[in-house]
């Protein structure tokens, strides 16, 4: 199955855009809406003027999924681009924090005027990430950024085979579809992209020059990815969403060590029977290339005296976190696992110095953090 998607901006509005259309979009079968937000470079920020109507349009016209998107820019410390799409989010579409299907786009764009580096659009989705409980896509192309470091948040890649006047749909059989040249890996680590931006010259029910995308799943595919449950399926009956602790360390010494939370807490008790889906990010601050970085979960079930293990990831850092703002985040895929009432969840990490790499303490950078999510 494939679903399409439709990034907007003031611009659209420019092209005729209005509450009809965005309203049309939705029974003409687009499930993902994004809309431009905010852009913050050194001497200006600008700020959407026409966001938090389409947005609210999009989900009154029950589009499942509806994201906000910064334009990163050089020059401009990430947490500051953050804060500001964050800021613009709260006054113009408030109710983004409570709406399920809510996520954050990071642009990712070299201009002729601005050679934005990769690690700008990283730092800023790490950003977002620890600020909020919504997860960041990054969008940021195969064809400007290669083999560069993108960091492990859903790819998104602009690659347009055609520009041509025609139906989103059948703009996208043209350029290949599901087996079209920009469903291809790329980036580090190497990923293949979530969603592939194939056109900026569709149609979408009236409204000509779009910028089409698609993304090869189901609904509830999509809201795995975002960490959410699937619209009409599972409710969210409890969630976990919680940075590290302050001040937390662990040392180089290859042993895993549970991980504590900003809430005080190492283990989390669950506290119903479901459907459980759980991710971890690590942001380690010290790390050196060749350092090998585990996350593990340790499973306790009631009366079930021995606990039971479960590697979820490892990596070995392979650039230089000093090249990038001291970051190098490791995450665990989204796991997915029916538990009982009472099961306790604590998770831990492992890091081992690579060969020649001194015995050290690292920290955890404000990236860090875990999402334990009980579905009804």
């Amino acid at each position: 199955m494939t679903l399409f998607g439709w990034d907007t901006s003031d611009y659209d509005v420019g092209r005729g855009l209005t509450r009809a259309r965005v309203t049309d979009a939705a029974g003409l079968g687009i499930t993902f809406l994004t809309c431009k937000g905010t852009e913050q470079s050194p001497s200006a920020v600008f700020r959407s003027q026409h966001c938090g109507w389409i947005l609210a349009t999009a989900r009154d016209a029950r589009i499942p999924f509806l994201g906000m998107y910064v334009v990163v820019r050089s020059g401009v410390p990430a947490a500051t681009q953050a804060g500001t799409l964050v800021s613009y989010a709260n006054s113009q579409v408030p109710w983004w924090s409570a709406f399920p299907g809510f996520f954050w786009q990071v642009d990712l764009e070299r201009w002729p005027y601005d050679q934005v580096s990769p690690s700008v659009g990283v730092q800023v989705a790490n950003e977002l990430e620890a600020r909020t409980a919504k997860t960041a896509l990054m969008y940021a192309s195969k064809g400007q950024y290669g083999t560069s470091p993108l960091g492990d948040f859903p790819r998104w890649n602009a690659n347009y085979p055609y520009n041509l006047d025609e139906n989103f749909t059948t703009a996208y059989q043209r350029a290949g579809g599901d087996t079209g040249p920009g469903w291809t890996a790329y980036g580090s680590p190497l990923t293949l992209p979530r969603i592939w931006q194939y056109t900026s010259t569709a149609r979408i029910g009236a409204q000509r020059t779009c910028d089409a995308n698609a993304f090869r799943g189901t609904a509830a595919d999509f809201a795995t990815m975002i960490g959410t449950s699937a619209p009409g399926e599972l409710d969210v009956k409890a969630a976990n969403l919680v940075t590290a602790a302050r001040g937390f360390t662990i040392p180089t010494d290859g042993a895993f060590h549970n991980l504590r939370w900003s809430d005080g807490n190492y283990a989390y008790s669950l506290p119903g029977s479901g459907y459980v889906a759980h991710q971890v990010k690590l942001d380690l601050r010290g790390l050196l290339p060749g350092d090998l970085v585990r996350i593990e979960a340790v499973y306790e079930y009631p009366g079930n005296p021995a606990p039971y293990r479960q590697l979820l990831a490892q990596l070995t850092v392979s650039v230089d976190p000093a090249n990038y703002g001291g970051q190098f985040v490791v995450a665990s895929p989204n796991e997915n696992h029916q538990m009982v009432a009472g099961t306790s969840i604590t998770f831990a990490a492992a890091v081992t110095a690579g060969a020649g790499n001194p015995a050290r303490t690292l920290t955890f950078g404000g990236a860090t953090r875990k999402s334990v999510l009980l579905f009804a």
